[in-house]
């Protein structure tokens, strides 16, 4: 009896994800235009992740990868990342993470405003070899205090970055 309310509640919950990281300019039900792919990480691991790919008249706008995993000081954070056809990125959320309070929870959207820093980032506008914390000569500014919170989320964008780049010739076939 319950059933049908748990799957709606899920979806309502994923479309809340997917409408933070993806431009509202689709037509297409994107919770079901889901293709699952397999890719490996830096260490080699297979991986599998969900794309939510937005359509507008039938062409690709972009896609949303979810959930998609960042190396954390205290085990794993899940991503939902947002990036627009041409391979810009439109938005990074938190799902989930255990982080310390105040030093890399501080990652979450709703501590801080730092994964706005992706926003509109591409690898036209920060060389590949530039996607680091500034203390590693890189680009981005890290986390006060959190330093491996905030180098495991930037690997996991610019890999999902060149995800999409390697794989958005087929991303949206069926």
């Amino acid at each position: 009896m319950t059933k049908e309310r748990i799957a709606e509640n899920i979806e309502i919950e994923k479309l809340q994800v997917i409408s933070a990281v993806m431009t509202d300019d689709f037509d297409n039900d994107i919770y079901h235009d889901v293709k699952i792919i397999n890719y490996k990480d830096d260490s080699g691991n297979e991986l599998t992740t969900n794309v939510y790919r937005a359509r507008k008249s039938g062409n690709p706008v972009g896609a949303v990868f979810m959930p998609i995993p960042a190396k954390g000081y205290n085990g794993t954070i899940q991503l939902s990342i947002g990036i627009l056809q041409g391979g810009t990125l439109y938005g990074v959320q938190v799902l989930s993470h255990r982080e310390t309070e105040g030093l890399g929870g501080n990652i979450h959207q709703d501590k801080s405003d730092w994964l706005n820093n992706f926003a509109k980032q591409s690898f036209d506008i920060i060389p590949v070899e530039s996607w680091a914390v500034k203390s590693e000569s890189g680009t981005f500014d890290q986390i006060s205090g959190a330093t491996i919170t905030s180098r495991g989320v930037i690997n996991a964008v610019k890999n999902s970055l060149e995800l999409y780049l390697t794989e958005q010739d087929t991303l949206f076939s069926n």
